[in-house]
This record gives C-alpha cells, sequence and structure tokens, in this order.
C-alpha cells in the first residue's frame, strides 16, 4: 500500500491525539480545528501522520506535525506539509508560521525560513501555541503560500 496524506476525518481524531501523545507534542486546540488537519492511515486504518494548519486571518500556524518513528524517512513529513499548503492555498492565506524546539533544520529544509518573533502578526501573537505552548527559545520561522489559480 502506498501511504499518502489524507484530509483527516472524525474517527482519525484519538489516533491523532495518541500519536501527539506519543511524539511529545501538545493536543491543545487540535479536536478545535480538526477541520483543517491530515492524516496518514495505515491500511488498518490506524494513523501513522498528523499535521494541521490554524487559520488566523490571512496567515496560518502549521501545528501538531508527528510521524510514527516507524514509518519516519518515507516522505511522509513532507507530504503532511505539503497537504496543508495546498489547503493554505485554497483558503487563501499569505503565510504559514511554526514553531519548534526540535525540527527547525527539518523545516528548512522544507522552505521555512527563521524570522523574529516580534515580526508575527497579530492573529498568529494571538494563538494558544505562540502565547503559551512553545517556549520562548523556540524556533519562530515562515513560508511564504503560493496562492492557488483562481477558477
Amino acid at each position: 500500500m502506498i501511504l499518502r496524506a489524507e484530509p483527516a476525518r472524525p474517527h482519525d481524531l484519538r489516533g491523532a491525539l495518541e500519536l501527539l501523545g506519543r511524539s511529545e507534542l501538545t493536543d491543545q486546540d487540535v479536536s478545535d480545528g480538526w477541520g483543517h488537519y491530515f492524516v496518514v492511515r495505515e491500511d488498518d486504518g490506524r494513523v501513522v501522520g498528523v499535521a494541521g494548519l490554524e487559520l488566523h486571518g490571512e496567515d496560518g500556524l502549521l501545528r501538531s506535525v508527528a510521524v510514527d518513528p516507524d514509518y519516519r524517512g518515507q516522505g511522509l513529513g513532507a507530504a503532511l506539509v505539503e497537504a496543508v499548503f495546498q489547503r493554505a492555498a485554497r483558503v487563501g492565506l499569505r503565510t504559514v508560521y511554526l514553531l519548534t524546539t526540535s525540527a527547525r533544520d527539518y523545516f528548512a529544509r522544507r522552505g521555512f525560513s527563521d524570522c523574529a518573533r516580534a515580526a508575527a502578526p497579530a492573529g498568529i501573537r494571538e494563538s494558544w501555541e505562540f502565547r503559551t505552548g512553545c517556549p520562548s527559545t523556540a524556533a519562530f520561522m515562515e513560508r511564504a503560500v503560493a496562492q492557488a489559480p483562481r477558477g
């Protein structure tokens, strides 16, 4: 079976939350924004990858990117990030931001660049993750969204 990123469905939430817990990532606000999450499922339906997008005006926040350790190195994380960017383009976002304490180099390879926290747009600054969820030492990064053509 070819594993691929797909829009998350309601029954994927429990498995995604379990994966986030095993990955030592917070599940704060994940269920609230579940409509903008993507998962990778194994044949048996088990969630082995997850990533989400929080919408904050014209900007987004990449959240909760996790891949089960047994499935790493197969490009699943990259596929999840790109699925998030396709959604960001479809909903008309201009930039996607993220905060990370452990994966700065990974996201730099995915086109993100460092950004000063002071330059964060108001909507991002008001997010739980920016205010409380990540320490001030976390890398703050951005990547512009290539807008999808208007049909």
